[in-house]
């Protein structure tokens, strides 16, 4: 996979490459480019970084910053939202003067 990405790189503008992540030939329009965009999104791009990269590959408990801001948000605001118990309906027998 390395090497195919780095032939990419060295190969000029217009010449024929293989995709890295999936083997397909393309036409390189970018002097950037190395990998094809046969499939939708970065499919090929982010399976070539996953797989090249070991702290990828074994990725089981790495959390993102945005994913770990996230879920601090989400414990924050759960503990203030209200107790059920302390909630008065407001067609309660209390609420309307009721006995």
């Amino acid at each position: 996979m390395k090497k195919l990405y780095k032939l990419n790189k060295t190969i000029s503008i217009g010449g024929q490459c293989f995709c890295p992540s999936c083997g397909t030939m393309f036409k390189k329009v970018h002097y950037q480019q190395a990998f094809c965009k046969s499939k939708a999104g970065t499919q090929c791009k982010d399976k070539y970084w996953n797989n090249v990269t070991p702290n990828k590959r074994n990725n089981v408990t790495r959390i993102s910053p945005a994913n770990a801001r996230y879920q601090l948000r989400m414990m924050r605001y759960k503990e203030q939202c209200f107790n059920p118990d302390d909630y008065e309906h407001p067609f309660s027998t209390e609420s309307l003067g009721q006995w």
